[in-house]
């Protein structure tokens, strides 16, 4: 996590967009949720017991949706099972500790605590990464193509109920970027780049048939008609085990030809492909 690039597909690297997301700072501090928690202050990697990681990563997570928590707040989410006196003396230690790697790290008032505004976190790196592939324009930056923040998992060794809506936010995202990503890189003939989005993406959801109609929709833009038969047999196989059901007749319809109302016209084409508009 330390190297100064992150793994992009078809094995090429880009920028770890953390190491310069804060320029100029005293001490450039990065915090990593996705994968696991690691945390860096420039170069070093610094290491703080698990109390005080809770406090930063729930912090953290506070700020991507722009919320300040009260200490009560705190205390009350990471340590419910506690009572107030030991939690509080938690919570003191724990902020302790972090103030002993940097001060920077959290913004403490009298009755709140925020994460420092010169953290850079991947959370929300990967938030802005999937706003942009969501919007309407066509322009992809040069790290949009990098899957690795969209299929990361927040905190998975981590057994905490305050985690189970902020992974599930985490996921719908992804997905929605993921096939987002793979549309636009259609568009743009990228194709291998486009499937291996869309392959990310079915990795997140199995079921979700929009994603299997892309990659659907790729392979007919290949030519590859064979290949876009075999993604739907595998899909039909699984939505049937899963849910007794059938694609639906809108995913099925990419593999009718048009029926030709003049015997003397020409043969229909083979497939019938969604436009790529």
């Amino acid at each position: 996590m330390s190297s100064a690039f992150l793994p992009a597909p078809g094995g090429h690297a880009v920028p770890d967009p953390l190491r310069t997301a804060v320029p100029g700072t005293e001490a450039q501090a990065r915090l990593y949720l996705l994968n696991g928690f690691e945390l860096f202050l420039a170069e070093d990697r610094v290491r703080l017991p698990m109390h005080a990681q809770r406090v930063l990563a729930f912090l953290a997570l506070a700020r991507q949706d722009g919320v300040k928590c009260s200490r009560d707040a705190v205390v009350g989410r990471l340590w419910a099972d506690s009572s107030v006196e030991h939690a509080n003396g938690s919570l003191r230690t724990a902020l302790w500790r972090i103030r002993s790697a940097w001060a920077g790290l959290v913004s403490a008032g009298r009755n709140e605590l925020a994460l420092g505004e010169e953290v850079a976190v991947d959370l929300q790196q990967c938030r802005d990464q999937a706003g942009r592939l969501l919007s309407q324009g066509m322009d992809l930056a040069a790290g949009d193509i990098n899957c690795s923040p969209l299929t990361g998992e927040l905190l998975p060794a981590w057994d905490e109920d305050w985690l189970l809506v902020e992974r599930e936010r985490l996921r719908q995202l992804q997905l929605h970027a993921l096939e987002a990503l793979a549309v636009k890189l259609r568009k743009l003939g990228r194709y291998p780049e486009a499937i291996d989005a869309a392959l990310r993406a079915v990795a997140i959801e199995p079921l979700r048939e929009s994603v299997h109609a892309v990659l659907i929709d790729v392979c007919f833009d290949e030519g590859n008609v064979a290949a876009a038969h075999s993604y739907l047999r595998q899909y039909r196989t699984l939505l049937q085990s899963e849910l007794g059901l059938e694609p639906s007749p809108q995913i099925l319809a990419r593999f009718r030809a048009p029926v030709a109302t003049d015997a003397r016209a020409a043969p229909a084409p083979a497939f019938q492909p969604a436009p790529a508009v």
